[in-house]
C-alpha cells in the first residue's frame, strides 16, 4: 500500500514535500517522495491524501484508559480531595466495565492521532481492550496497599503474565507500577523495582505530583497522611524530598517518573541522570491545582521527556496536541520540532518502545496518523500550533486502518453502550460516597 500526502514528517529526518510511505503488511517498507516510491512499486494500491500531513502515530506516554468512564464525574479540585473520590468509583466497576472503559479510551486516543500509550492498568482488561482497538504501548499493572512480600500473590490474582518478556514482546508490552510513595510502602517500592529489573520490563511511578505529597514525605503530615497510613505499608517519614526518597530505595534508577511537578532544583540532576524518563501531564496538574512542573530545567538537565494526558477523570479529553500546547506555553523554549519529538520518538524512548514506534522508518510498525493541513509550507509548526483531534483524517496502526474520514473504521455502538452503563455505575458509587448535606 502506498500512502501519499502533501507532506510526510518522519521525525527521524526532515519533512518530505509530496511525500509517500510504502507499507507492506504490518510494517513500513520505505519512505520517500511520491514519484520515487510510485516508480519503485507501480503496482502498489494507492491511498492519496491531498491537503494532508502524515506523521507517526503519537505516543501518549501516561494514560489510565480504565478510568475513561469517570470523565466529568469528579470536578476540578485540590489533588488530595480528588484522589479521595477515586477508590469508590473504581471499586464499582467490574472487569467488563473496565474493559469497556479502556476500549472507549483507546478509541479516543486513536481519534486524536495517538497509537501508542503508557497505560496504568488494573488487570488484563486494558491491554486486551486497547489491543483490540489497535493501540500499542507499555501497560503498567498497578499495585498498592500491600507489603513487598505479597507482591507475587497480588500479581497472580490480577492476572499479570507469568513470563512477561515472552508474553509481552509484541505491540502490548508489560510493566509494573507501585502507584506512588503515599500508597506503596518502602518494601513494595523495592519489590516492584526488583521484579521489573529481573524481568527486564518497564517500571512507572507517580512522583512529586502535589504539595501534599511533598509534605508527607518530608514531615509525615498533611492531607495525604491518612491515605499513607491505610495503604503505604511500613511507611516511616523519611524526611527528604520524594525524588530523594525513591533514590534511597533504589526505585528511581530506570523509572518512568510521572508528573514531577514539585522537584527542587537540587534534585533535578539526580532525576535526569537516574530516571529512564520524565512524563509531564500539565492539564491534569492544572485540573487538580497541583502546580506547574519545572519543565525547562528538567529538559536542560538532559532528561528524556514524554507527555501524557493522564486520565479522563482529571482532564477534559485525551487530545495530546492540546496537551502539548499547554506544555509549550509553560516552557516556551520548546520548538515545534522538539514538541513533535516529545509526543513521538522521545515518548517512545521513555516507554522503551522506540524499536518499533515513534518515527516513520523502514522496519518499524506502520503506525501512521494523517492530519488535514491544507496549503502549509510549515507542516510541523502548523500541526503543533493548530492541530487537534478535529484535524484527523485517518489513522493506521500495524498496517490496518483504524480511523477513516475522521471516524472509526469499525463499529463502536456496543462499546459506547457498555461504557455508558459503566459510567452510570461509577456515578452512583460516587454519589453514594459523598457525605450528606446534613452531616
Amino acid at each position: 500500500m502506498l500512502l501519499t500526502a502533501d507532506w510526510v514528517i518522519p521525525v527521524s529526518g526532515p519533512p518530505i514535500r509530496n511525500g509517500a510511505i510504502l507499507v507492506k503488511g504490518h510494517t513500513i517498507d520505505e519512505i520517500g517522495t511520491i514519484d520515487d516510491l510510485a516508480q519503485k512499486d507501480p503496482r502498489a494500491v494507492r491511498s492519496d491524501f491531498p491537503g494532508c500531513v502524515i506523521t507517526p502515530g503519537l505516543v501518549n506516554a501516561h494514560t489510565h484508559l480504565s478510568l475513561t468512564v469517570l470523565g466529568g464525574l469528579i470536578p476540578p479540585q485540590e489533588f488530595h480531595d480528588w484522589i479521595a473520590h477515586v477508590p469508590a468509583t473504581v471499586r464499582a466497576l467490574d472487569q467488563n466495565d473496565l474493559a469497556a472503559s479502556a476500549s472507549a479510551g483507546a478509541i479516543e486516543c486513536l481519534m486524536t492521532g495517538a497509537t501508542v500509550v503508557g497505560d496504568i492498568a488494573y488487570g488484563p482488561e486494558a491491554p486486551s481492550a486497547a489491543s483490540d482497538m489497535g493501540l500499542a504501548g507499555t501497560f503498567f499493572w498497578e499495585v498498592l496497599g500491600i507489603a513487598g512480600e505479597d507482591l507475587e500473590r497480588r500479581l497472580k490474582e490480577d492476572d499479570y503474565p507469568e513470563s512477561p518478556p515472552k508474553s509481552c514482546s509484541g505491540r502490548a508490552r508489560c510493566g509494573l507500577s507501585p502507584h506512588s510513595p503515599y500508597t506503596s510502602g518502602p518494601s513494595l517500592l523495592r519489590a516492584v523495582r526488583d521484579l521489573t529489573r529481573k524481568h527486564e520490563v518497564g517500571f512507572a511511578v507517580h512522583i512529586a505530583e502535589s504539595p501534599a505529597e511533598v509534605e508527607l514525605i518530608r514531615d509525615g503530615t498533611g492531607p495525604l497522611a491518612h491515605l499513607a497510613s491505610r495503604f503505604a505499608t511500613e511507611f516511616r517519614t523519611p524526611g527528604v524530598t520524594p525524588v530523594r526518597y525513591l533514590h534511597s530505595l533504589g526505585a528511581l534508577e530506570g523509572a518512568v517518573a510521572v508528573h514531577c511537578v514539585h522537584v527542587p532544583p537540587a534534585d533535578i540532576p539526580l532525576l535526569a541522570n537516574q530516571a529512564r524518563g520524565v512524563v509531564f501531564c500539565p492539564r491534569s496538574n492544572a485540573y487538580l491545582n497541583a502546580g506547574q512542573a519545572p519543565v525547562t530545567r528538567i529538559m536542560n538537565a538532559g532528561a528524556r521527556i514524554g507527555l501524557g494526558t493522564d486520565s479522563s477523570a482529571s482532564n477534559i479529553d485525551l487530545d495530546l496536541l492540546k496537551e502539548l500546547r499547554v506544555l509549550i506555553a509553560g516552557a516556551p523554549t520548546i520548538s515545534p520540532e522538539r514538541g513533535l519529538r516529545i509526543i513521538t520518538i522521545e515518548g517512545a524512548e521513555v516507554l522503551g518502545l522506540d524499536d518499533a514506534f515513534g518515527s516513520l522508518e523502514p522496519g518499524k510498525q506502520a503506525d501512521i496518523s494523517i492530519w488535514r493541513m491544507p496549503s502549509t509550507d510549515q507542516p510541523v509548526r502548523d500541526l503543533i500550533e493548530q492541530g487537534s483531534g478535529k484535524s484527523i483524517e485517518a489513522v493506521m496502526s500495524s498496517g490496518i486502518w483504524r480511523i477513516r474520514s475522521g471516524q472509526p473504521a469499525f463499529p463502536t455502538g456496543n462499546i459506547e453502550l457498555a461504557a455508558k452503563h459503566a459510567q452510570i455505575k461509577a456515578a452512583l458509587a460516587l454519589k453514594g460516597s459523598q457525605p450528606s448535606s446534613s452531616a
